[in-house]
C-alpha cells in the first residue's frame, strides 16, 4: 500500500508538470508577441525620425544653394530632389519628388530677401499592422536670406 501511495504522488506530479510546461508556452508565447509589437514599434519610431531628419537636410541644401541662386526655382527644387541643381541621376531620397518641394523667393532685391523652401506630401510606410499603414511627414519649412538680390 506504500508504494501505490508513493506511485500515485508521482502520477499527480507527472500531471501538473505536464501542465506547467503547457503554461510556460503560453507565456513564452504572449512575452514573445509583446516583444515583438515592441520592437517593430522601436523600429517604425527610428523610422519616422530618420526621414524627418533627411528631409531636413535636404530642405537646408535646397535653402543654401537659393542664398546664392534665389531666382532658380527649378534648380533649387532639383537640389533637394537629386542633390545637383539639375534634373539627372536618382532621388537622393527614395519617393521623393519635385512637386513635393515648394520654393517661395519673398523680399526680392531688398534687405529682407529671403527663399523659403517647403517639402510636404512625403509618404514614410511603416513595418507594423497596427499603426497606419503610411504617414504623412508634417510639412519642412527652410528659410534663409538670399544673399544674391540685395543691390
Amino acid at each position: 500500500m506504500l508504494k501505490h501511495g508513493i506511485g500515485q504522488r508521482r502520477m499527480n506530479s507527472t500531471r501538473r508538470s505536464s501542465r506547467q510546461k503547457g503554461s510556460n508556452l503560453v507565456e513564452g508565447a504572449l512575452i514573445l508577441l509583446t516583444f515583438l509589437l515592441l520592437l517593430i514599434g522601436i523600429v517604425d519610431f527610428g523610422q519616422v525620425l530618420y526621414f524627418h531628419q533627411v528631409l531636413v537636410e535636404r530642405a537646408r541644401t535646397g535653402a543654401r544653394y537659393g542664398a546664392v541662386n534665389p531666382t532658380n526655382t527649378a534648380g533649387i527644387q532639383n537640389m533637394v530632389v537629386y542633390n545637383t541643381p539639375t534634373a539627372s541621376g536618382s532621388a537622393v531620397v527614395g519617393g521623393l519628388t519635385t512637386a513635393m518641394v515648394n520654393v517661395v523667393n519673398t523680399g526680392n532685391n531688398s534687405n529682407e530677401a529671403r527663399v523659403v523652401v517647403t517639402i510636404s506630401g512625403y509618404n514614410i510606410q511603416f513595418l507594423s499592422p497596427y499603426i497606419a499603414q503610411q504617414f504623412t511627414n508634417r510639412p519642412i519649412v527652410v528659410a534663409t536670406t538670399a544673399e544674391g538680390q540685395v543691390p
